[in-house]
């Protein structure tokens, strides 16, 4: 019985440990299949999003240099310019925002005219702010100043990261000025959301000397502001990044 049982012992121990070596290589091998699944999964779903985001942004770019150069071919806007006469762009235009907001998903659009010496004219969205000196920092303004060729950019302003679209605003030859389409990224992010994509923009804060619309906005990660406004991103979403 002594022999018997020794014999057993001597096949049973190679046979147990020959299926706990198969059960662990089965389930490295179906967790690593898994991971495998998951980061293409991963990966697909980043691709789509991707995707989805660069269609919606780039039809934003495109109505910014629409709408600017359309702007830029105005009675009011060219007028406005050629006389030096707020009144002519403000009587003309005052109703443009409002159409934008109750016929198109653009809910925060605005229009600036700036001069020839690259002063700000005219801000629909705050009539009370206008002749400052612009030049110091509004690169794309210089821009089309100097060439007179129409551009779209993401630029900061004094409220923060926007889409610009700027276009010269030309009379017999003389350039009389630019005028300037301005969008946010909030209704992307409305859009997206929809789609259960979630998004926000940030900041660096070492751009808060001159985006001092956002000083009071919340921080993210310490070094940077959101750039959102308040409403048009998902909360949860937000505080999970933090």
């Amino acid at each position: 019985m002594f022999q018997n049982f020794s014999v057993s012992k001597k096949i049973y121990i190679p046979i147990i440990g020959s299926i706990l070596v198969g059960l662990v290589v089965v389930i490295i091998s179906s967790y690593l299949s898994m991971q495998k699944v998951k980061e293409k999964v991963f990966q697909s779903q980043k691709k789509d999003m991707t995707h989805i985001f660069k269609l919606k942004l780039d039809g934003k770019k495109k109505i910014c240099m629409t709408n600017a150069i359309n702007l830029s071919y105005n009675k009011y806007v060219i007028d406005a310019l050629a006389k030096n006469d707020r009144n002519i762009a403000i009587n003309g235009l005052k109703n443009l925002s409002k159409v934008f907001k109750e016929y198109t998903v653009f809910h925060n659009i605005k229009i600036h005219i700036h001069t020839a010496n690259v002063h700000s004219l005219v801000r629909l969205w705050n009539l009370k702010k206008y002749g400052d000196d612009l030049s110091g920092f509004r690169e794309t303004i210089n821009y089309v100043a100097k060439t007179h060729k129409p551009l779209k950019a993401f630029e900061i302003g004094r409220a923060g990261l926007v889409l610009r679209g700027i276009a010269p605003v030309m009379k017999n030859g003389e350039y009389l000025g630019s005028v300037e389409f301005i969008q946010g990224l909030n209704s992307i992010s409305r859009t997206l959301q929809k789609h259960n994509i979630y998004y926000i923009t940030v900041m660096d804060k070492k751009h808060l000397n001159i985006a001092k619309g956002l000083v009071n906005a919340p921080t993210l990660l310490g070094n940077f502001k959101l750039a959102t406004k308040k409403g048009a991103y998902d909360k949860e979403f937000f505080n999970d990044l933090k």
